[in-house]
């Protein structure tokens, strides 16, 4: 069956109550979202305000201009499936149904009639399963297609029981009407929508077999024209005799008749709540207008009365006026004069308040940088104090531990170097012992050697003399004399030489002898010598400690004293430091503002100052003051204050007859004139000073002055209204033209915008008509105090951080002095018991020594003897060697003559004989020293 057109759809989104057709339950179907009712713009439509009761505060809150209400009408819902002659449109082309309801298996339903197609058949045939199989695909409850819930839409029979889901497929196409029953099909304009339910009662949709969710479908299905949001392309049995039953209107506001379903289809119902908005606002016009039309009869009727009395007072004003045309007249020579001198002071004013604007901004900032660092200063203290605490513990236990080692490494040095030397000695021992032993087999082998090699040489000495003696035998002739006296001195020299030898072993062995004798004495005396000097250093090292220890003792608890002295002394100056700076900071700022005060108020002119008089004196008490010194207000908006606040030099007053007082005093003494706010006609306006809602949440002027007296703050609403601030001109002009009003707006540098879309600015830049605090009237004498005690408070901050810098450097220098002292007091106290057992074992050790060196003392008459017999012995042998020196020149003499008369017959041969002969001698040599050196180690 295709979709029908708009002009056979009969069907809306509202239907009567009961019956219908509605989306189907989303309980049953977790994949699918069933469609919202939206009103045609697609937004949640919401019912209109019914409750008369509710109109009053609709009207109060519903401010829109007319313009707005009728914009805010939603365009008229579009109509469904209408297309121009000729354009292309969506038609059915068949249904295939598998194992739905009544038909088993895959059953195909078509082709569809591009107009009008018509399923005709016996009850119970299956005729409904049609148009059911089409609201399953379209997302319809189980219920509006017959049944209590999608499993029940499975086909069930004999020959099918356990079928576990059923599949609708809806086949559509885009065509183009031709005339007849012809028509083209556009290409690829072909695709399906199936929806499959399960046992488990779940469904799940897909679109051209590719599995989707209902809401794709939907989308899909709105694209090409199909309304599933208002079901007008379908119409159930029963629903157009149920149509045709209602009732022309409903009965109430809740009631549905014929003229709200048919509004409801045709769209005028959105038309409903503007005219019910505009139709209160005339009613609420209309009696505004009647009230203000009785209001202007009454005051016509009073003014034609005051007529009379308005033409004297315009003939008396107007003769005044002359009078003070005239004096105008001759005031203007005097206000020109003065306004070039106002002028000229004025630009010497702005120089100076410019000057001390930018000496408060630096004060300020120094000020804010002084508070970080004295933050960041307490900060680094505090971790300071936290790691000094830490390194006290720890040099505590360094100390204590140093103390320790420092005992232990003394007590180690001494059994070390007492080690050493005792293992020096033994080693010495051992070595020459290790030698002792070795020296007689050394010696029996050298003596050996030597004998054998003496034997050998005492053989070639043989042959050698015989060939000297034969060529003595061939030279006989010649040297006969004297090779006879030689061969006598020669025999004289070897029983000399014999004599020199045996002399010599006897001295060596005598030497040896009493070096053994004497060796035991000097060991034990050098250790005697080493223990005294080492006794001498410890005392010595004792005799220093003790009065340095006394000495610690007596300047360690002075030492602490003044340190805690200082550190107390450090801490009350650090308190009356930040004290003195808050104190010095509040002066300063205290002085400025007084200063600013005073400037402000020289410059005020004397009506301010005789109005205040007047107030001091009593006389008339209600004057407040000036409305510019009531208040403060940060400097950030002084500029956008200064500029668009002109009753900031207005006077306020209690009430209305205090101002009239006021005119009349200053008429009287003829001041000057003056505008005065009575805070009594003020109080219409504190209803409006509650917080409201701003364009771009910017700050309203107003909220941001502070005041001492809450009864002046209506003052400032009549001065200021809404004034909002901008940040520059361009957000100023995007906040000042809403649609809803229009707002007055000042930006940071007092450039305004008014309500009626003037804008002013680019003049001379207005500030410092209102404070960044509330202050009262100084004079000159209160502010030279103030000045006053500004300098001293300073001067003695500067002394306290003086002295506070002194006492930080005497902490500094005494903490660790004092730690060094008490280290070095721990550190002398606990090696002086270490120094005194050193002490007392040397004492002992020394006189083990002395024993030992007594013991070890030699026999003095032994030694003598020894002594004697070595000098002797040594006289012996000098006899022996200066007799044998004697033949041995005389030898040697004999022997040159010789040579030199057979030099070149002899010499060889004698060079060679000289040669054995004194390896003889070398040998013999060792011979003795060999038996000296075996005598004296078996001793």
């Amino acid at each position: 069956m295709p979709p029908k057109t708009a002009k056979s759809s009969t069907a809306s989104k509202r239907e009567p109550k009961g019956k219908g057709l509605q989306p189907r339950d989303d309980s049953e179907d977790e994949l699918d979202v069933p469609p919202q009712e939206t009103n045609s713009n697609g937004q949640d439509e919401a019912p209109p305000t019914t409750d008369p009761s509710l109109g009053e505060a609709t009207e109060a809150v519903d401010s829109r201009s007319l313009e707005e209400i009728l914009g805010s009408i939603p365009p008229p819902p579009p109509p469904a499936m209408t297309n121009e002659p000729g354009a292309p449109r969506l038609m059915i082309t068949h249904l295939v149904n598998r194992n739905f309801k009544s038909y088993a298996g895959e059953q195909i339903l078509g082709p569809f009639h591009k107009r009008f197609s018509c399923i005709i058949g016996p009850n119970g045939s299956g005729k409904s399963n049609v148009i059911d199989s089409m609201l399953f695909v379209f997302g319809y409850r189980a219920q509006k297609i017959r049944s209590k819930k999608l499993s029940v839409l499975i086909h069930s029979s004999d020959k099918h029981k356990d079928v576990q889901s059923c599949t609708v497929e809806v086949h559509f196409q885009k065509i183009i009407d031709k005339e007849g029953d012809d028509y083209e099909v556009i290409p690829n304009s072909k695709f399906y929508v199936s929806r499959t339910a399960n046992k488990d009662n779940s469904s799940n949709y897909h679109i051209n077999g590719k599995k989707s969710t209902f809401k794709e479908v939907g989308t899909l299905l709105r694209s090409h024209g199909i309304d599933l949001d208002h079901n007008r392309f379908l119409i159930l049995q029963g629903e157009v005799e149920q149509i045709a039953m209602m009732k022309p209107k409903g009965q109430t506001e809740h009631d549905e008749g014929m003229l709200e379903y048919l509004e409801d289809i045709i769209g005028s119902c959105r038309l409903k709540e503007p005219i019910q908005t505009l139709s209160r606002r005339i009613e609420l016009l209309n009696e505004q207008r009647g009230e203000k039309l009785n209001r202007v009869k009454l005051v016509e009727k009073e003014k034609n009365a005051l007529e009379g009395e308005k033409n004297k007072a315009v003939d008396f004003l107007t003769l005044e006026n002359d009078i003070f045309k005239y004096k105008s007249q001759l005031y203007q020579y005097y206000v020109h004069d003065l306004q070039k001198r106002v002028m000229d002071k004025e630009q010497e004013k702005q120089k100076i308040l410019e000057e001390t604007k930018e000496l408060t901004e630096k004060n300020a900032k120094i000020s804010e940088e002084m508070e970080k660092m004295n933050q960041e200063l307490k900060n680094v203290e505090k971790k300071q104090n936290k790691i000094n605490k830490y390194i006290e513990t720890q040099k505590e236990k360094f100390t204590q531990l140093d103390l320790q080692d420092v005992e232990v490494r003394e007590k180690i040095k001494h059994s070390k170097s007492k080690s050493k030397a005792l293992q020096k000695q033994l080693e010495k021992d051992q070595k020459k012992l290790e030698e002792v032993r070795g020296i007689p087999a050394s010696s029996e082998q050298a003596i050996s050697e030597a004998t054998a090699r003496k034997e050998d040489l005492e053989k070639q000495k043989g042959k050698e003399e015989e060939k000297l003696k034969e060529v003595m035998e061939s030279l006989k002739e010649e040297t006969s004399g004297l090779q006879h006296d030689k061969e006598t001195k020669e025999k004289e020299l070897m029983e000399l030489s014999k004599a020199v030898n045996e002399t010599r072993s006897q001295m060596d062995l005598a030497q040896s002898e009493l070096d053994i004798y004497l060796s035991r004495h000097k060991t034990a005396l050098t250790q005697l010598n080493t223990a005294k000097q080492t006794l001498q250093t410890t005392s010595d090292t004792l005799q220093e400690r003790r009065p340095a220890i006394t000495e610690l003792q007596v300047k360690i608890p002075l030492t602490e004293q003044e340190l805690k002295k200082d550190q107390e002394e450090l801490g009350q100056l650090m308190k009356m430091d930040n004290d003195a700076r808050h104190v010095v900071r509040e002066l300063q700022q205290k002085v400025d503002e007084a200063k600013s005060s005073l400037s402000s108020n020289r410059s005020r002119g004397k009506v301010l100052d005789a109005l205040m008089q007047l107030k001091k004196s009593g006389k008339i008490p209600g004057i407040y003051g000036r409305l510019g010194d009531l208040g403060a207000i940060d400097e950030k908006f002084d500029v956008a204050i200064s500029s668009c606040c002109g009753a900031l030099d207005n006077i306020v007053v209690d009430t209305i007859d205090t101002a009239q007082k006021c005119v009349t005093f200053l008429k009287e003494q003829n001041i000057g004139v003056a505008t005065f706010i009575g805070l009594d006609k003020m109080k219409v306006w504190e209803k409006n000073m509650t917080p409201i809602r701003t364009p771009e949440n910017s700050p309203r002027l107003f909220d941001m002055v502070r005041v001492n007296d809450e009864s002046v703050r209506p003052a400032f609403y009549f001065a200021l209204r809404d004034t909002l601030v901008a940040q520059d001109m361009e957000q100023a002009t995007r906040m000042a033209f809403q649609k809803d009003r229009r707002w007055r707006v000042v930006t940071l540098k007092g450039q305004i915008i008014e309500m009626a879309g003037t804008m002013t600015g680019g003049g001379r830049v207005l500030k410092g008509r209102m404070g960044s605090s509330i202050g009262t009237e100084v004079s000159q004498e209160e502010l030279d105090r103030m000045e006053s005690k500004l300098n001293e408070k300073v001067s003695k901050l500067q002394g306290c951080q003086e002295r506070r810098l002194q006492l930080e450097e005497n902490v500094q220098r005494l903490q660790p002095q004092l730690r060094e002292m008490k280290n070095t007091l721990e550190k002398y106290t606990n090696s002086m018991s270490s120094l005194a057992d050193q002490e007392t074992h040397l004492k002992l050790q020394i006189k083990e020594l002395e024993a030992n060196v007594l013991a070890a003392a030699p026999d003095k008459a032994k030694q003598k003897q020894m002594e004697k017999s070595l000098e002797a012995f040594k006289k012996n042998f000098e006899s022996a060697s200066s007799k044998a020196g004697k033949v041995e020149n005389e030898v040697k003499r004999l022997h040159n003559l010789i040579v030199d008369i057979n030099s070149h017959k002899l010499k060889a041969q004698q060079d060679k004989l000289d040669k054995i002969n004194k390896e003889l001698d070398d040998c013999s040599s060792v011979i003795t020293k060999a038996k000296v050196a075996i005598k004296t180690a078996d001793r």
